[in-house]
């Protein structure tokens, strides 16, 4: 199971902005929750598909092993520091659930993994996301 984590709804049936996102292995669905928002989202996933993958340099990150270096190697740390640190990977995905709802998202790899492993365990044992 998935703890909240965060996604960006991009488009789609669910109405865009950043959500807190939670998949349950066990019950094959997935739950979405727009931050400031009212509603809540149960859903089976149907389909995930995989749209872009893309390296970010963050700026805190980035700052950060900037430091690190620096204290451990002076000047030439710093600069090995800054050039290694704050990358992080965003997905952007498109989901489609057994409810007729889709959505394109994204957020990091851990949460596109778990999302393609809730389909793929609803499709290896041989039953639907609705038979559960």
């Amino acid at each position: 199971m998935l703890n909240m984590e965060k996604i960006k709804i991009i488009a789609g049936d669910i109405p865009a902005g950043d959500c807190v996102i939670s998949c349950h292995q066990e019950l094959k669905v997935v739950i979405i929750v727009p931050l400031g928002g009212k509603d809540s989202y149960t859903l089976h996933l149907k389909r995930v598909e995989q749209l872009t993958a893309e390296k970010i340099k963050t700026l805190s990150g980035t700052a950060g092993w900037g430091v690190v270096g620096a204290a451990l190697l002076g000047p030439l740390g710093a600069i090995g520091g800054m050039l290694l640190g704050g990358n992080k990977t965003e997905m952007s995905f498109l989901c489609e659930t057994e409810e007729g709802v889709s959505f394109l998202g994204v957020s990091n790899v851990k949460v596109y993994q778990e999302l393609v492993a809730l389909v793929l365990s609803s499709t290896l044992t041989g039953e639907t996301a609705l038979d559960k």
